[in-house]
């Protein structure tokens, strides 16, 4: 069967990029699918990356696709890919402008999803004001009154990371908190104040937060305030879930130590595999899926030409 591309890459961000790079260093042939919705477009800058800290994360975009020039194997696809089916050589996918190609692998790349709190000023404060990451924000506004809206199993893997940055810290449960009374201690031992009120807003001014507002129509002045997701997360696409890879119970692809899924020829990377969400972190995941995807075509060549 002749193959059209040797690796569909659904995903044009960090690690669609980076495993785009890693084939492309071994000459293997990959088609980059990117529909332009990066997960930090709402940001201004690009942080905790070496060499590159602060940079816009577009500015960033472009450079990585100019390295990628060099590698002639390696293609892109402006848009986005409708569906994959696996087939007995490999899988075929179609695309929004209507054409299919056959593949030998596929990496998805394509991330998550955020779920903003449906409420005034969240959604214009997000990657401003309002962040997922003491990492990747949290150096900016370090020494500011901070809060923390997270109320699930990871909510104290945050808090003591938001609470180091933070003048003083509120926690925010949006509802009744799910804590034990040892939790509720420590919460009071670190002089974390706790509420459990539902939020109904945020105030600002432009890019700055000014205050929390609540349904009790309290308003609780913040400088800033951290985010943390409800699980499962949701993924910006389907396609796997289709192929049949499976996922955890936070809603991320089972893969192995090289990014390979559950189902044979797919492999995943980036912010879809691992609660650790960063473009470094992203980027080390993509080189990774591409180098296991490079062993396994070289591996299966490699075995065919023995049995020949």
């Amino acid at each position: 069967m002749k193959f059209d591309y040797e690796v569909l890459i659904i995903g044009g961000g960090p690690a669609g990029l980076s495993a785009g790079m890693s084939l492309g260093r071994m000459s293997r042939t990959a088609l980059v699918c990117d529909d332009s919705r990066p997960r930090n477009a709402p940001s201004s800058h690009l942080n905790n990356f070496p060499t590159r800290d602060g940079i816009h994360p577009t500015e960033w975009r472009r450079m990585v696709r100019k390295d990628l020039e060099k590698y002639k194997t390696i293609r892109f696809f402006e848009g986005s890919v409708l569906s994959v089916e696996k087939t007995a050589l490999g899988f075929v996918a179609t695309f929004e402008s209507g054409e299919i190609f056959h593949f030998r692998k596929v990496i998805l790349a394509y991330g998550v999803e955020d779920k903003p709190l449906p409420v005034p000023g969240f959604q214009e404060l997000w990657g401003k004001s309002i962040f997922h990451c003491p990492y990747c924000h949290g150096f900016e506004i370090r020494g500011s009154s901070l809060g923390l809206i997270s109320n699930n199993e990871l909510t104290f893997h945050m808090l003591p990371l938001v609470n180091d940055l933070a003048s003083d810290l509120i926690l925010f449960t949006n509802g009744k908190a799910f804590l034990g009374e040892e939790e509720k201690g420590l919460l009071k031992r670190n002089r974390v104040k706790l509420i459990e009120e539902k939020i109904s807003g945020f105030l600002y001014e432009g890019e700055r937060l000014k205050a929390v507002s609540l349904e009790n129509a309290e308003v609780v002045e913040r400088e800033a305030v951290f985010f943390h997701p409800t699980f499962p997360f949701t993924l910006k696409s389907r396609i796997g879930e289709s192929l049949g890879c499976e996922r955890n119970q936070f809603g991320f692809y089972k893969v192995n130590e090289r990014g390979a899924t559950s189902v044979e020829g797919v492999f995943a990377c980036g912010d879809n595999v691992s609660p650790a969400h960063s473009v470094l972190l992203a980027s080390a995941s993509g080189a990774t899926a591409g180098a296991g995807v490079v062993s396994a075509l070289l591996g299966e060549e490699f075995k065919k030409n023995l049995a020949e």
